[in-house]
């Protein structure tokens, strides 16, 4: 995909989950009439969570790959081509951002966010990135 192609998708990723959100917390109590958590609106914004932060994740993958080109890992360099990074480790950077953020955010709303569980999400995120840029 091109960059241009892949920054609109993120950049309506980001806007879709905004509105969800802002939908969601406007409009949908978080509660039932027992005063349990509602789960389709705790889905819903656990969805509009990940969107948002998978669109963020992927505009500051592609911001930061085109200062630090070795952020996307090993690339073959090819003659007559640029040395512009390619958008898929951007792509996958930014679902793993996503993927840390709604861990966390569902830790937290289980009351189980802990500093051992904070240090292990991103340890294990890092070490699934770095597998990801060695394999071939």
């Amino acid at each position: 995909m091109s960059h241009t192609r892949v920054l609109v998708l993120a950049t309506l990723s980001l806007l879709t989950g905004g509105a969800l959100l802002f939908y969601l917390i406007g409009n949908v109590p978080p509660t039932t009439d027992d005063q349990s958590l509602n789960p389709a609106a705790l889905l819903l914004g656990l969805a509009g969570v990940f969107l948002v932060a998978a669109g963020a994740g992927i505009v500051a993958a592609l911001l930061l790959h085109r200062r630090w080109p070795v952020l996307a890992g090993r690339q073959t360099v090819r003659r007559g081509r640029s040395k512009v990074p390619p958008t898929a480790a951007a792509i996958r950077q930014g679902i793993l951002c996503a993927l840390v953020v709604v861990t966390l955010v569902t830790l937290s709303i289980a009351r189980s966010l802990d500093i051992a569980f904070l240090i292990v999400t991103f340890l294990v995120a890092g070490l699934i990135e770095a597998y990801a840029q060695t394999r071939k």
